[in-house]
């Protein structure tokens, strides 16, 4: 008995110490995700900079190169964020796995990382999405916002430019919607409406830029990714009688992972499950909840 006491109190102390680590892979993927997306938003702007005429405005005749250069940056920025985020899980894995580093073989391990790695990518939500089909829809979003936002300035801007010209023509002043839809069209002003989709400003889907979505896929992936390298690490130690739980320090607002963690289905104690199949975890995505390996 004393010899278990031992171990769980050693498990419980690296769990947490594991778990400040995953949280913290997480954080740092996330700064180098954003970096990756201002990268991309800086070389399409440089592109409609350049793309521009004499009055700093991109016209009907530049708009096909302008999207052109959108698709092709886009298309590295996700072969950039994809490896990126790819790395990050076998990390996450191998921090997960590692609490047992003292109970299981380093080859035992490999193959507990392997499987786990394996299983995020595979794994299918109960939308019905793998990772490579949400890494998918995230692009198609991030095209279809950039897309939209060029395409609706330019278009305006050239029906502002002629109207323009017809009302200079009478001699009369320009109306301050027609000069304001004019201005839109320019390279400054798009830019920086460019850079704000990317990165920062609110957009109508989810009230932040583009990047959120893959912020919050990379953090619900890697959060899986140790969790899963964790519990199939746990289960195949001596001792481990099932997996508790947890509530993360930061858990402020009651949902359904309190349910999880206080329930006493098995009479193992509250939030103490016997097997990987029987436990809930992780309850949603985004989730900061992790497990904690229980002996007998």
């Amino acid at each position: 008995m004393a010899s278990n006491l031992e171990r769980a109190a050693a498990i419980r102390a690296a769990t947490l110490t594991a778990v400040e680590q995953r949280n913290q892979l997480a954080d740092d993927a996330v700064q180098d995700l954003i970096e990756i997306y201002d990268d991309a938003g800086d070389a399409i702007v440089e592109h409609i900079q350049r793309a521009a005429d004499q009055d700093d405005r991109v016209t009907l005749d530049s708009l096909q190169s302008v999207l052109s250069h959108i698709r092709e940056q886009l298309q590295r920025l996700n072969e950039r964020r994809d490896g990126l985020l790819y790395r990050r899980l076998d990390a996450a894995a191998q921090v997960g796995a590692g609490v047992f580093a003292g109970a299981l073989p380093d080859s035992q391990l490999f193959a507990v990382n392997h499987a786990a790695v394996s299983f995020v990518r595979g794994f299918v939500a109960a939308d019905g999405l793998q990772l490579s089909d949400r890494l998918w829809r995230i692009n198609r979003q991030a095209a279809q916002t950039l897309a939209d936002h060029i395409q609706f300035a330019v278009i305006n801007g050239e029906s502002a430019h002629q109207a323009m010209l017809r009302s200079m023509g009478r001699g009369e002043g320009v109306p301050d919607d027609i000069a304001h839809a004019y201005n839109g069209a320019k390279a400054g002003q798009l830019g920086r409406r460019v850079r704000s989709l990317m990165t920062g400003e609110a957009d109508p889907v989810n009230g932040k830029g583009v990047v959120y979505q893959a912020e919050r896929v990379f953090r619900t992936e890697i959060n899986r990714a140790h969790g899963e390298a964790y519990m199939g690490a746990a289960f195949q130690t001596d001792g481990v009688a099932g997996v508790r739980f947890m509530l993360s320090p930061n858990h402020r607002v009651r949902d359904v992972c309190d349910l999880h963690a206080t329930a006493d289905k098995y009479g193992l104690g509250p939030g103490v499950y016997p097997d990987r199949a029987s436990c809930p975890w992780p309850a949603h995505p985004n989730t900061l909840s992790y497990v904690e390996g229980v002996f007998a």
